[in-house]
Parts: structure tokens; sequence; C-alpha cells
């Protein structure tokens, strides 16, 4: 019995030291493989496995078990790094998306980066708008939408072209600022415009500097088809004159010297609209003045113009003009008369004229070569020639044509054009074959071509006077129709009858900022594109790009992969 008690003390003892031996190498073991090894948990699992294996046979083999703590995990720098990176790259992206949005919104806000692919360019400025507004317009003025942009953009395309002229001419010049006002918000803004018609959708140009303003109506940029209008009283929008009506806003507010032309009437002038609104367009500031209610015109008055007067004029009035030209022996004041093939015969205007060397023949020009006639159905609407003068500027060679109708004979009746201080130079001319039609052939006369006066006669001829001290000029010019100044005529896309006359008013006032705009037509818009130009978009759109991303996309998964 005690031998075998000895025994298994013994026994116990050994198995005791083997299981602390082993404990305390499996310590080792752990400590070791923690320091040395990320893999801790698998030599924890060793050591419970091969603790369960031994036999606990007494309260010392529990006693001298200790709780053992967890390895620690060794911090990872390097999963770190790349966690830490990668937050980093997506911030600093996102901060470059929002950079460069805000920076190509600026550069869209100040420079024109839209691109106009119509045919007829109605979204882009004509090259004369341009050099305007670029280098020309010399004063700030503002450019005020009575609407929300949203809103006015969203009424069509006509509106959202004439937006788009809008902010090009704004982008064009440092001198302009755009801006939109909702009325509705600003009930007190109309207040302002006492006495003038004002709504929405109307446009406001102004100046600080001069403190004047024009108001600019949907009627003013917008062309409208005349068949409907005059047969249906219907307003179709057919083109948009918007570049016209704001340019010739900003020249109106913008001049200092602001270039007065007055229209005279009270003796039944023709209408001389087409004429008033090209100098209205060009900056000149338009009026009317009826030589019967005044006493006198307006010294500050600039040009005077005489439309074909039905009647003829009182010498009393006639002493008006007399007077405004001498302008107190100082010169500088200028006029100019149109005469008409429906005048009668107005012997007062004859002898004012004949003062400066001038007269107008009491027939009309008909033209016998067929290549001068605009028809072929009268003789008496043909081509004229504009000669070389300062006067024509650009008009003269240029490949447009000249266009005149019910033409009357301007005459220089002293011998060589000039006498004493009057001096006289033709503007404008027939071509050769041109023949004279009486205006008071009697009805039971007859007209015989052959033996009616032929050869080149004079449409317009221009009288000076040069002041001796001052050199201060003051002139008179006459022309023979009023129809080379009509509506027709100076809208032709062909005809070059505005450039002469704007040019011609701009070399008698010293105006060196007028300009010529044509309409632009919304009808049969199309975007031209040829067939190459289609091929390389298609070859951008559907190849170049889509390769691009997926070999960034490929580059960017193969590094990732990698690292």
């Amino acid at each position: 019995m005690n031998t075998e008690e000895n025994k298994n003390i013994d026994a116990s003892e050994e198995l005791t030291e083997v299981t602390e031996t082993a404990e305390t190498a499996e310590t080792v073991e752990i400590a070791e493989t923690a320091e040395t090894a990320e893999a801790a948990e698998p030599a924890e699992t060793t050591e419970t496995a091969e603790t369960a294996e031994a036999p606990v046979n007494s309260k010392a083999d529990k006693k001298s078990e200790k709780p053992k703590k967890p390895a620690k995990k060794k911090f990872n720098v390097r999963s770190f790094k790349h966690g830490t990176l990668s937050v980093v790259l997506t911030v600093v992206f996102i901060a470059a998306v929002v950079l460069v949005n805000v920076i190509v919104g600026l550069i869209s806000e100040r420079f024109d980066t839209t691109a106009d692919l119509t045919d007829t360019g109605i979204y882009s400025l004509s090259e004369s708008t341009e050099k305007y507004v670029s280098e020309q317009l010399a004063s700030d003025v503002s450019i005020t939408v009575l609407k929300t942009e949203k809103e006015f953009e969203e009424q069509g395309t006509t509106y959202k072209q004439v937006n788009e002229i809008l902010k090009k001419m704004n982008m064009a010049s440092g001198h302009i600022t755009l801006n939109y006002l909702d009325l509705d918000q600003n009930p007190n803004y109309s207040s302002r415009f006492t006495g003038e018609t004002i709504d929405e959708d109307y446009i406001v140009v102004e100046s600080e500097a001069t403190g004047r303003h024009r108001i600019i109506s949907p009627y003013d940029y917008f062309s409208f088809n005349e068949e409907y209008l005059q047969y249906y009283n219907y307003y179709v929008v057919e083109g948009s004159n918007i570049e016209q009506a704001a340019v010739s806003a900003m020249m109106y507010v913008s001049n200092e010297d602001l270039i007065r032309v007055a229209f005279t009437e009270g003796y039944g002038e023709e209408d001389s609209s087409a004429l008033q609104d090209l100098l209205t367009k060009n900056g000149y500031s338009v009026e009317t003045v009826n030589l019967v209610n005044v006493s006198e015109i307006d010294p500050d008055i600039d040009i005077v113009v005489m439309y074909a007067p039905s009647m003829d004029v009182d010498n009393e009035n006639i002493s008006k003009l007399d007077k405004f030209l001498d302008n107190n022996a100082n010169f500088g004041k200028n006029m100019l008369y149109f005469a008409s093939a429906q005048q009668p015969k107005t012997p007062n205007i004859e002898s004012f004229l004949a003062e400066w060397g001038l007269s107008v023949g009491y027939s009309v020009i008909g033209q016998s070569d067929e290549n001068y006639l605009i028809s072929n159905y009268t003789p008496y609407a043909h081509l004229q020639q504009i000669c070389d003068t300062e006067y024509a500027g650009t008009a003269y060679g240029s490949p447009l044509y000249t266009f005149g109708a019910d033409l009357r004979p301007v005459i220089q009746i002293w011998d060589g054009g000039n006498r004493g201080s009057v001096e006289t130079e033709v503007l404008m001319t027939t071509y050769d074959k041109a023949f004279l039609y009486p205006l008071d052939l009697g009805e039971d006369e007859e007209f015989a071509y052959e033996d009616a006066e032929s050869g080149t006669f004079n449409d317009g001829v221009i009288a000076y006077k040069v002041h001796s001290d001052t050199q201060a000029i003051s002139r008179l010019a006459v022309f023979g129709s009023t129809q080379l100044s009509n509506s027709t005529f100076m809208s032709l896309s062909n005809a070059n009858n505005q450039d002469f006359f704007i040019n011609m008013f701009n070399y008698i006032t010293g105006k060196e900022d007028s300009i010529t705009i044509k309409t632009k037509s919304f009808s049969n818009v199309t975007f031209d594109m040829n067939a190459q130009t289609a091929n390389v978009l298609a070859v951008v759109l559907c190849i170049v790009i889509p390769v691009v991303v997926i070999v960034l996309g490929i580059v960017i998964w193969v590094r990732r992969r990698h690292r």
C-alpha cells in the first residue's frame, strides 16, 4: 500500500514536472511566435489542444494553471499607409473635381466656350458687332433684361438666341454689364421711366456717364413676317435684330457728343422711316421739325433732311433753311434734300437749290441698256454708279449693287460746278445709255426714245461752302429720288445703298463708330456639317474616347492589384 502510494506520488510529481516544463516551453513558444509571426491564433489553438490531453488529477494542477493573456496583434503599418493614402487620394480627387468645375464656371462666364454649329451663325456675333463692342465702345453701359434668365430662355429658341447674343456681347467687352431683373419682384423699377412703355421681355440699355437710356422691345429685336402681319394682323417671328437694336442703343447712350438729325414735316413729305431707322441703328439722335411751327431751326441740330415734299415750301420757311446752313456765318451745318418723280414743280425750292449751284430736272431717268435694268418690266428701275469720293467710303468699289428707281437728274448749273465760295461734287451717276423722260409731257404728246436726251446723268450731287477762317463746312446734298434710300433697296442683301448713306452721314459729321448689321433669319436654319467633319466626330466619340477610358481603367486596376 505504501509502496503503491509512493509510486503514485512519484508519478504525480514527474507528471507535474513534465506539465510545467511543457507549459513553460509552450509559453516561450507563444512569446517567440508573437514576436516573429503575425498568426498568433494557431499557436493558442495548439496550446489548448496539448493542455486538454494532459490529465488533471489534483488541485495542485489547477493551482499551477495560470490565466493566459490573449496575444496582441502587431500594428500593421503597411495597411495603415495604404488606407490613409486611399482616403487622401479620394479627398484630393473630389477637391480637384470641385475646383475644375469652379474654374470652368468662371471661364464660361467670362469667355465664350460655346460653338455655333448653325449654317447661318445665328448664335454668333457678326464681325461688325464684335469689333464695336470690343474696340469702339469706350464707356461703361449696362444691359438689363426684364425677366429672369431662366424664364426668358424658356419662352423658345428665338428668345434663347437673343440671350446668347447678349451674353456674347458681355463676354467680348469689359464695358458691358448684363443683368436680369424680375419686374414682379421689383415693382418700383418701372417708375424710373415715366411716360415710356416698359414691360416683361423688354431690354433697357443705360449709361451712367451720359445719363441716357434706351428701351428695346421685342418688336425692336425681332423681325416679323410682313405678309402675316399685313393680312392676318398676326405676329410671326422671322428673324432676329438684337445685334442692331443693342448696338444702336449702346451707341446712343454712350456717345458724349450726340449727333442730331432732324427730318422736316408739314409739307407732305414722303415716308422716310427707312432712312430714319438706319440712322437710329447707328447711334444718331433722330427727330422731326415742323418748319411752320418754329421760328428758327434749333442751332444744336447738326443735319436737316427734307424728304420729297409734295408741295412747294413758302419763302418764309425757305429762309429758315438758309439761316440754319449759314449758322450766323459760322457754317458747320448740313442738309440733305430728296426729290421725287411724284412731286409737282417747286419753284421756291428750286431757287433755294440754285443758290448752291444745283437744280433738279423735271424729268425721270430711264435706262435703255438691259444689262443695268433691275426689272425687265420697266426701264425706270436700274443700277447706279457710286463715285469715288470720301463721302462714299467703302461703298465705292464694293461688289454689291446700288439700286435706284424713278430718279430725277440732279444738275450742276454752273460751268465747272463751282462759283465763288461754293463748290460741288458728284456723288452718284447712272450708267451710260440712260435717257430722260419729261414729267410734263402732255397727254396728247408721244414720247420718242430716239429723240430723248441720252447719256450719263447725275443722281446725287453735294455742294459745300468752307469758312475762310475756321475751315468749318456747310453742305447741301441733293438726290434725285427717295427710292435710293427706301426700305426695299436698303434691305437687299446684295445692295450697298445703306452702306453709301451711312458712310456719307459719318463722313459729314466725323462719326467713326457706325456699323451696318444684317438681320439674322430663323427660317431654314440647319447645322452645317460635311462628311469629313461627321466622320472625325464619329471616330472621336465612338472609338477614341471609349478606348482611352477602357485603357485607363485597366491600368488603374492592374496597379491597384499589384500593390
